[in-house]
């Protein structure tokens, strides 16, 4: 019986204790529910959702949800523990809207930012965490600029070449920038993919021009800003022109570009300028003799050619050399025709009135003579290497018709 007893006020104590559970639990969901309601406790607003941190430069950008509770009319923004923060206003147009706001002037570092929203009068939003990284100087120091596999001056026509390394796609590099002024002073400007392994010409990129490049990173995919390395100033290399010194110097000379008519074109890997290009802005071979080389005005409405040049050029080791040219019949032969074979220093000929007085003439070959003919100068380099223009200067008596067929070229050290 005693037994009986215990059993009914055990039982009655459980049935007391679970009781008073039920009405604590009541109670703390009241006490929730109170704290989001105007019952007199502690007003809290709805807080944001969805906040994201994305990543800068000494600064972030905060995203988030605003929550549709119409009292909230700000939120400020903690860090460092709390030892900074910044305060932003909320319009009724952001209620249940997507913000995004920027927070400047932050030190290089990992921060975990607190966000509460505020009503008018004082009261907050539980806090929402979110963690988030900064970027700046210190990140920047160690990018490394993207490496050069080829850099080289091409003489032939006056351009330079440019190719990238291979690279890991996956350290952040974006792409690389590369600038240079030409040389009729344009400034051109080129993208690089990260993953581009092509060659890059630079055109009318004269001897001894320099070009400049970075890279360009992005510390992570949802950074807000872009981070670039320093300047990497490259003067392309000047290759050593070899045996047999010229290129496509024979006919039938290779073209380039071939003019309407068919008849004239321009040969590849020559340099010609404006006064060599009179035929329609095309020049000098002549596909009805056997694709030669054929200095003409006059015939046929043809322009007088006025201070043509007609060249390659090299970069050549000390020696002596012999410079040869293979002629047919011509009718140049007036004394205000000038017909010069010459070798000058530098990226360009002398214009043909300044041959003979050029100091940068190292050597020529004034045509007198309609006959057949090869004609042969030589010249001697001293120094350590030597940029050359080798080739043809010519203009024709005004007014006159003129022609020069031309059958090969040739450069022979000595």
């Amino acid at each position: 019986m005693i037994n009986k007893i215990k059993k009914i006020i055990s039982h009655i104590f459980l049935f007391s204790i679970l009781l008073i559970g039920i009405n604590a639990c009541d109670a703390l969901d009241e006490d929730a529910y109170k704290v989001y309601t105007d019952g007199g406790e502690i007003q809290y607003r709805g807080k944001f959702d969805s906040v994201q941190i994305f990543p800068g430069r000494n600064r972030v950008q905060l995203s988030a949800i605003v929550n549709s509770d119409p009292r909230v009319t700000s939120y400020r923004v903690y860090w460092g523990n709390r030892s900074d923060s910044a305060v932003f206003p909320i319009q009724k147009s952001q209620i249940a809207t997507k913000i995004s706001q920027i927070i400047e002037n932050l030190d290089e570092n990992t921060y975990n930012f607190e966000v509460l929203t505020f009503d008018d009068q004082g009261n907050s939003s539980i806090p929402v965490f979110s963690i988030g990284k900064v970027f700046g100087s210190n990140y920047e120091a160690i990018l490394l600029n993207r490496s050069l596999v080829k850099q080289a001056y091409q003489p032939a026509d006056n351009s330079a070449v440019v190719q990238f390394a291979p690279i890991d796609t996956t350290s952040g590099i974006i792409d690389s920038e590369l600038e240079y002024t030409d040389n009729q002073n344009v400034t051109k400007t080129f993208k690089i993919s990260a993953d581009s392994l092509d060659d890059l010409i630079l055109e009318n990129f004269d001897l001894g021009n320099t070009f400049k490049y970075r890279s360009s990173y992005v510390p992570d995919p949802t950074s807000i800003d872009t981070f670039y390395t320093a300047y990497n100033v490259i003067k392309p290399d000047e290759p050593i022109t070899i045996a047999p010194y010229f290129v496509n110097a024979s006919a039938p000379f290779t073209i380039l570009e071939r003019e309407n008519s068919n008849r004239y074109a321009t040969p590849s890997d020559w340099i010609l300028n404006d006064g060599a290009l009179n035929h329609n802005g095309f020049g000098v071979v002549d596909t009805q003799r056997s694709d030669e080389f054929n200095l003409v005005s006059g015939f046929g409405g043809e322009p007088d050619i006025v201070n043509g040049k007609i060249h390659q050029r090299m970069r050549l080791e000390p020696g002596t050399y012999t410079y040869t040219v293979s002629a047919r019949a011509n009718n140049f032969v007036s004394e205000n025709d000038k017909v010069y074979f010459l070798a000058a220093l530098g990226s360009e000929l002398p214009d043909v009135d300044n041959v003979e007085a050029s100091t940068n003439t190292l050597a020529f070959k004034r045509v007198t003579t309609s006959a057949a003919q090869t004609y042969e100068t030589e010249f001697t380099l001293t120094e350590d290497f030597t940029n050359i223009s080798i080739g043809i200067a010519v203009a024709n008596d005004p007014g006159q018709n003129r022609f020069m067929q031309i059958t090969s070229f040739a450069l022979k050290k000595k």
